[in-house]
Formats: structure tokens, C-alpha cells, sequence
């Protein structure tokens, strides 16, 4: 049987490719991560969510939906400095 998690991930892989999508899968059986992907050069933080959104919105059944607390787009670089140390 597929995992929310499993199944999230196999939904954003249609768009994204499979190495661009980290998640977890929390002891509360929601899932939330990070998609780290070129597609979003140039794309406004509205946009990025709306896409994510929509793919899940048109996949998943409105239970499951609830169940992604969070899902964070990021180009590459925006995720390395992010995941840089703050001085």
C-alpha cells in the first residue's frame, strides 16, 4: 500500500524531477518538505504554490490534502543559502 508520502512524491514527479523532491514523513502521518527545482527561476512565490497546489488539489482526495502541512519551492540556489549557517 503507498504511503501518503510515496504518493505525494509520485504526483510532484510528473512535473519535477524525482531528485528535486525531499519530503518527510512526520510521526503525525502528515508530510510536508521541500522541492528544489531550476522550473522555479523567475517564478514568483504565488506561482510556485499554485502549481504545487494544483497538481496535488487534482490528485489527491481532500483528506490527503490536509494531510501536506507544507511543501516549500526553491531554486537551488535559494535552497543553499537557506540551508547556509546565519551569522
Amino acid at each position: 500500500m503507498e504511503t501518503l508520502e510515496q504518493k505525494v512524491k509520485r504526483i510532484l514527479a510528473e512535473y519535477f524531477d524525482e531528485n528535486e523532491i525531499q519530503l518527510d514523513d512526520n510521526p503525525d502521518r502528515r508530510v510536508s518538505g521541500f522541492i528544489i527545482s531550476p522550473k522555479f527561476l523567475d517564478v514568483d512565490d504565488f506561482e510556485r504554490q499554485t502549481k504545487i497546489s494544483g497538481l496535488l488539489r487534482k490528485n489527491l482526495s481532500v483528506p490527503e490534502q490536509k494531510r501536506v502541512i507544507g511543501l516549500f519551492p526553491f531554486t537551488p540556489e535559494e535552497y543553499q543559502a537557506y540551508r547556509e549557517p546565519s551569522l
